[in-house]
């Protein structure tokens, strides 16, 4: 009987991760919360344990319920506790990296309540008090509270999904959520300034918001490093490494 469940379970394992890989995606955190929440032996929960442990994992819908800022060795911090809203699971970590930090701290700023996607390593994981512990962590973008049902667009999830373009001027020029407030001018400016003008309002509006993100960002980062290789636009497909950021 032993023997058989262990087989189910390593079948079971095998085929969640197989699955994973073959689609080249980073592996699913909602789903291992999930999977530990509801495992019905501790031989699976430990199957999952196994396979979860010290990798990296995609985390969607997580509400943040504690957020501290604070320093750890000269370095800005902001200590997170999280709720997964599958499991209920609450997931712990600290976010360190400078465009982490921005993504944060960008209007409108993330505060208790709301939810984040992030990146980050499983490093431990308490089942009976519900807690994992992920370390270290890339702020992918903000989130929605839960899955929606229907259509998902992206600019609903991520604030540099694309919710306007134009492309009559001499340069074609996407806005993206943060900047969809400049649509109101549209009418305005293209009676003013015709469609090369409308093209160019927007591309300096957008590059002085640009300048005032950067500036923001490098007071987070006391080592003003000059290349960052953070990546936001394909969350699923990142692997974390001590080189991002």
């Amino acid at each position: 009987m032993m023997r058989a469940e262990l087989s189910r379970c390593v079948a079971v394992v095998c085929l969640l991760w197989g699955v994973s890989l073959a689609q080249g995606a980073v592996p699913s955190g909602n789903e291992v919360a999930r999977d530990l929440t509801f495992a019905k032996t501790p031989t699976m929960r430990k199957m999952i344990l196994d396979e979860a442990l010290g990798k990296p994992h995609f985390f969607r819908y997580l509400q943040i319920l504690e957020m501290e800022s604070g320093v750890e060795q000269g370095c800005p911090v902001i200590k997170l506790i999280t709720s997964e809203p599958s499991s209920k699971m609450f997931i712990k970590f600290k976010v360190v990296k400078t465009l982490s930090l921005g993504k944060l701290k960008e209007a409108p700023e993330s505060t208790v309540g709301d939810a984040i996607a992030v990146t980050g390593n499983i490093q431990s994981v308490d089942p009976v008090k519900r807690v994992m512990v992920v370390d270290p962590v890339i702020v992918r973008y903000k989130d929605l509270l839960a899955r929606k049902g229907g259509k998902e667009m992206l600019q609903e999830r991520d604030s540099s999904g694309v919710v306007y373009s134009f492309t009559g001027g001499k340069e074609p020029v996407n806005l993206s959520k943060r900047d969809e407030d400049l649509v109101q001018y549209e009418e305005k400016i293209l009676a003013e300034r015709g469609k090369d003008g409308w093209a160019r309002f927007l591309l300096d509006e957008i590059a002085k918001r640009d300048k005032v993100e950067k500036a923001a960002r490098a007071k987070l980062d006391i080592y003003k490093k000059e290349t960052v290789t953070e990546d936001f636009k394909v969350p699923a497909q990142s692997v974390i490494t001590g080189d991002e950021d």
